[in-house]
């Protein structure tokens, strides 16, 4: 195939991938000559054109690093197999000459080249391609910048002959000459300390914060008010107390304000982002898994971990349940992932085999597992409970559950199991028979299994393979001249009077579920049978007499008996008559007149509508509802300062006076959400949608 479309099709690709690598070497280059370039002439003032000497060391340099311009043609099959599994591992036919292939080597070689024509495989180098353009976008950026910088004029002012900067430290707060914040996370975040200069601020959860604030002038008092509640007195480090000092850890959002002496500044919010408890997702198993006979007992479990800040540990409690009845016993076992836990990684993908014999595990027994994490501040997360059970196949073969209890499923259910038994019997002796007996005692399994699938589908409704043997015969008779009009003979050998498995009512919808479940595993333990594979019949065949044996439990019940414990009647007191000692009962009615929450912001709301539409001034009472509004926002504002420290700023400037259109609006949207949705009540219905005709039927039945 040497001649062919793929050979050329191979070699477009060869030359593109090529071009690809020989690309990804020069953007490579000239982001490092660029790079270079910069730091030397910021540092030693060299001049732009040394760049050019750059790019001509690094590029040859990288192209004996990452050698893609090497590339052959047997290179690109290889990869062409690896990312195109159609192809079957075949792609280096098509470079080998036609007159050496053999016919099979022709017929594959021609199956690849029609399957690879239309095929769009991925380019290796892509995502190398796309990480050098955006490094070298951002190297072109940092020179951007840098030569706007030195552009820029200089904003220095000269006074009395020495220059002194344009630009004026912007003020926070009037009196307020700086506010320098460190914060310092906890040291399980692992984030670095960092500083800022505004007053809002957002934080991890147990934060050191320490401000250090400058004034203009000399104070006597510098405080900091928290939710409108608690004061902290900033200590003074000079003796002319214009700087302050503060520091303390946060835990809780909120927000707070500064005091000089009788000035109050703005209000400023405090964010505490919370330490989120680890998330746990089990992939696999299902939650309920049931090991099969024949399978290997060993399930495979996926988990992945994640935290905000780490992972420190992650185990599997594992319990394992033995015995029946009264004689269960358990025991719990602890496993380890196989992967270890360093470096406080925020996310893990953690796999683990359970080897259900090495536990301990025996048929019968069921073993019940969660996933418990935990991350590095502590917090422990446990997954829901995930069950594998391991069937007994000897409870399955056993006669106890047929001999004894409510039966009433008929004989050749049960037949099952002497298909089990002749299959194993079979397989035990296959080394010692002719290769053709073996396949015809497994073809009469299979024949035996299928007339159980019959008898078996006879009870959901189901119709029998086999059909009618003198179907065809009477079809024939139709011709005759004496049937001619007769409409009933052509009904009855044309239409199907069977039941439908749908409308099937022998069993209730649950059992007749279950049933067709069992008839789905005889036709897989059939198939296997007749293509001669015993042993892959056998898992079918026992998951089918499985079903059958619960079937068959499902129609007991057992219910426990108990007995009622009552007061001990006092015989003197019978028959006496007295009721000195019965007395009327008195109920206490204490009527709460302080107003519902939600009743008075729907209220403030009514004033706040009012203020914007100037139709009435602020009364007392009204300014006393909105006082009690304003606590009610306050609170909020501690809780959530994000979303509702604004509002509450407007409200204390409406109370002020300082009444404006935004304020109100501001208010009046944050008052909203604040007030929880009224439930529909129940009324009665307006009338019948018959007008009345039920009403009338059931009037003339009762007379």
């Amino acid at each position: 195939m040497i001649e062919g479309t793929g050979h050329k099709k191979i070699g477009s690709l060869q030359r593109q991938w090529k071009t690809g690598g020989i690309l990804f070497c020069l953007l490579l280059a000239l982001s490092i000559s660029l790079l270079l370039t910069l730091v030397l002439s910021e540092w030693a003032g060299l001049q732009l054109w040394v760049g050019v000497l750059f790019v001509a060391v690094s590029f040859p340099l990288l192209l004996m690093i990452y050698p893609y311009w090497r590339i052959t043609m047997g290179d690109t099959a290889r990869l062409l197999d690896k990312y195109l599994p159609e192809l079957e591992e075949s792609c280096g036919l098509l470079l080998r000459p036609v007159a050496g292939l053999g016919p099979l080597e022709r017929l594959q070689a021609a199956r690849t080249e029609a399957r690879l024509l239309p095929a769009q495989p991925p380019h290796p180098l892509r995502k190398k391609l796309i990480g050098a353009g955006w490094l070298l976008a951002g190297v072109c950026l940092v020179c951007l910048l840098t030569a706007y910088i030195h552009s820029k004029p200089d904003t220095a002012l000269l006074v009395d002959g020495a220059a002194v900067p344009a630009s004026v430290p912007e003020r926070t707060e009037p009196g307020v000459r700086s506010a320098h914040i460190r914060i310092t996370p906890p040291a399980y975040t692992g984030r670095a300390v960092r500083e800022q200069e505004g007053f809002d601020l957002k934080v991890e959860e147990g934060a050191l914060l320490s401000w250090q604030v400058e004034t203009t002038k000399p104070v006597k008092t510098l405080q900091f008010i928290m939710n409108d509640t608690v004061r902290l007195a900033l200590k003074p480090e000079d003796t002319g107390h214009t700087s302050w000092r503060y520091a303390a850890p946060v835990n809780h959002s909120g927000f707070y304000q500064l005091r000089m002496d009788d000035q109050l500044s703005a209000l400023y919010k405090i964010e505490v982002i919370r330490d989120e408890a680890p998330h746990i997702q089990v992939r696999t198993p299902k939650p309920y898994t049931i090991v099969e006979l024949g399978t290997l007992p060993k399930v495979p479990l996926g988990v992945n971990v994640q935290d905000d800040y780490g992972i420190t540990d992650a185990v599997v409690i594992a319990t394992i349940a033995s015995g029946s009845g009264e004689a269960v016993k358990f025991k719990e076992q602890t496993l380890h992932f196989d992967g270890s836990f360093v470096g406080n990684r925020p996310s893990y993908d953690l796999a683990k085999t359970i080897d259900l014999p090495s536990l301990g595990l025996k048929p019968g027994d069921e073993l019940y597992f969660y996933i418990r994490a935990r991350d590095n501040h502590g917090q422990e997360t446990r997954s829901d409970m995930f069950i594998i059970s391991l069937p007994d196949t000897a409870q399955l073969m056993s006669l106890d559950g047929l001999t004894t209890g409510v039966n009433i499923k008929p004989e050749y259910f049960r037949s099952e199991r002497q298909i089990i038994l002749e299959t194993e019997q079979l397989l035990r002796e296959k080394d010692t028979i002719p290769l053709q007996s073996f396949k015809d005692r497994s073809n009469d399994l299979g024949i035996d299994q299928k007339l159980l699938r019959l008898r078996y589908g006879k009870f959901l409704g189901e119709e029998a393979e086999e059909g009618d043997p003198f179907g065809d015969a009477g079809k024939n008779d139709l011709g005759r001249p004496e049937d001619f009009g007769n409409g009933a003979k052509i009904l009855d050998a044309f239409t199907d009077k069977h039941d439908r498995a749908e409308d099937a009512t022998y069993f209730e919808p649950g059992v007749k579920a279950q049933l067709k479940a069992t008839l789905t595993e005889m036709w897989n333990a059939e198939l296997r049978l007749r293509t001669f594979k015993p042993q892959e019949a056998l898992p079918y065949a026992y998951k089918a007499l499985r079903l059958l044996k619960d079937l068959q439990q499902q129609s007991r019940a057992f219910v426990a008996k108990t007995g009622v414990r009552v007061t001990p009647l006092d015989p003197a007191k019978r028959l006496t008559g007295k009721l000195d000692a019965i007395a009327q009962p008195v109920q206490h009615n204490v009527k709460d007149r302080a107003p519902d929450p939600a009743d008075l912001l729907r209220i403030a709301l009514a004033l706040l509508d009012e203020l914007r539409s100037h139709a009435g001034g602020m009364t007392g009472t009204g300014g006393r509802i909105l006082e009690q509004a304003s606590r009610q926002l306050g609170k909020e504002a501690a809780a959530h300062p994000g979303e509702y420290l604004s509002a509450y700023q407007s409200m204390r400037k409406i109370l002020e006076g300082q009444i404006s259109d935004k304020e109100v609006a501001e208010v009046a949207q944050a008052i909203r959400k604040l007030i929880p949705q009224a439930e529909a009540a129940a009324s009665a219905s307006k009338g019948p949608a018959d007008a009345g005709l039920s009403r009338l039927y059931f009037g003339n039945l009762n007379k």
